[in-house]
């Protein structure tokens, strides 16, 4: 039922059970889960009904791994192999009121840890909701949402990850979402991010991307993007706006998360760079710069990593391709120098974004035209990327030169070589371009 890694977890929670008499439960997401028939959980919830701080300490000796207190939330967290194990006090002196004060029915069924071996039919409804609610796909609360988004406003946001997921919101709750939904301003970013990222990775993000546009989300916590909530596109090969466009690419994407963040900026920056041009056409020349843009600064502001950040930001910088089968063979190279290393995530990104095209036909044609063409001169080069074959200090220590502008200058100079064809790229032929390089620099001097 579960790989390694998650059985060693529940087995070390299992084990640093015996050690205490406290009573302990799995809460949350994980009953949840399994309820719906998912076992590759990526986090895990305890509720310690005694010292949590102890119980915690029991698994992460038999982890071997560290813990981390969170002493504003009372919570100690410990992370297994990139899954996080959250161990934390109750939020009432009984099990019952716990559960009452939890974010979404759906959550609040448990499986005692003594149980935890043998967790699929261990799972208990102690408020009697939670079953019947992930089989009707409702959510909702247990008390007023009011109260529920008031203790934590990111509920919100979690609301909409649910939605992504298939649930939907009770009227009750997607009224007090929207009433409340600048309360998020006093949220961590970084909190906000971890929600967005699993909204992101759910069946269908396009469901809690719309949820988060009526609610106001955008307005209250990143301002700069509304004005490409409802903007039209005036384009013969779309035939939605741009927020429902990426929002749609978002969907037909892999739940990768470099794919799908890729997709939902891809076309913002469309928001801010139309015109009208003399012909009459409406263009929107350079929207993929204002795009890369807004998806750093966003996703800066909600804190994801910098590895993610960089690599979005570049496959929308670069997905408008403007490819013909008249490229010569040194266009094509120069396509294979510009996307270096992402070539294979550019590509494929821009291979969904056609798929969402009114005709996307004659345009999925041009982009197998291109892929071949590009595999055909990587079997040349006998590489994926063109780079310089000599790297900085070799061309300092072969040529004696010191350092300085013109070591990129010669290396910038070997890349349009090998792009061109007149060099094969090699050290041996770099060597020999970069002495007659230097000799016509002589040359021109005296």
């Amino acid at each position: 039922m579960f790989d390694q890694t998650r059985e060693k977890i529940l087995q070390a929670l299992f084990d640093s059970a015996k050690k205490t008499e406290d009573k302990i439960y799995i809460v949350g997401g994980f009953p949840r889960d399994l309820t719906l028939g998912k076992y590759d959980f990526h986090d895990i919830d305890v509720i310690v009904f005694g010292d949590y701080k102890n119980f915690a300490k029991l698994v992460s000796f038999h982890l071997n791994k560290p813990m981390i207190e969170i002493e504003k939330y009372k919570i100690v967290r410990i992370f297994y192999n990139g899954i996080s194990i959250d161990i934390c006090a109750p939020k009432d002196k009984d099990l019952i009121s716990d559960l009452k004060k939890r974010d979404f029915t759906i959550n609040s069924l448990i499986i005692p840890v003594e149980n935890i071996l043998d967790p699929l039919n261990s799972i208990m409804d102690p408020l009697g909701s939670g079953r019947e609610d992930i089989k009707l796909l409702s959510l909702r609360t247990y008390v007023h949402p009011a109260l529920v988004i008031k203790e934590d406003p990111n509920r919100i946001v979690r609301a909409a990850r649910f939605i992504a997921d298939g649930f939907i919101a009770e009227e009750k709750l997607v009224r007090e979402c929207k009433n409340r939904v600048k309360s998020l301003t006093a949220v961590p970013r970084e909190r906000i991010g971890e929600e967005l990222r699993k909204m992101f990775l759910a069946k269908r993000p396009s469901a809690g991307l719309f949820f988060l546009r009526e609610i106001g989300f955008f307005e209250a916590t990143y301002p700069k993007i509304t004005p490409a909530l409802y903007k039209p596109q005036k384009s013969p090969y779309h035939f939605e706006g741009v927020f429902e466009h990426c929002a749609r690419v978002v969907d037909i994407t892999p739940p990768d998360i470099v794919l799908r963040l890729s997709a939902f900026f891809h076309d913002i920056g469309k928001a801010f760079a139309e015109r009208e041009i003399p012909d009459g056409r409406t263009v929107y020349w350079g929207h993929e710069f204002i795009s890369a843009d807004i998806c750093q600064d966003f996703l800066s502001t909600f804190k994801f990593p910098e590895s993610e950040r960089e690599k979005v930001k570049f496959i929308v910088k670069n997905h408008m391709i403007y490819y013909s089968p008249s490229w010569s063979d040194n266009a094509v190279r120069r396509l294979i120098k510009k996307l270096g290393q992402h070539t294979d995530d550019v590509l494929e990104f821009v291979y969904y974004d056609i798929k969402a095209l009114k005709d996307p036909s004659k345009a999925l044609e041009g982009l197998n035209e291109l892929k071949r063409r590009i595999k055909e001169e990587i079997i040349k080069l006998g590489k994926s990327e063109i780079k310089s074959p000599l790297n900085g200090h070799e061309i300092q220590k072969i040529f004696n030169i010191k350092e300085g502008k013109i070591i990129g200058e010669i290396k910038s100079r070997i890349e349009n070589a090998i792009v061109e064809g007149k060099i094969k790229p090699t050290k041996e032929e770099a060597i020999k371009f970069v002495q007659k390089l230097l000799n016509n620099m002589k040359e021109k001097q005296n």
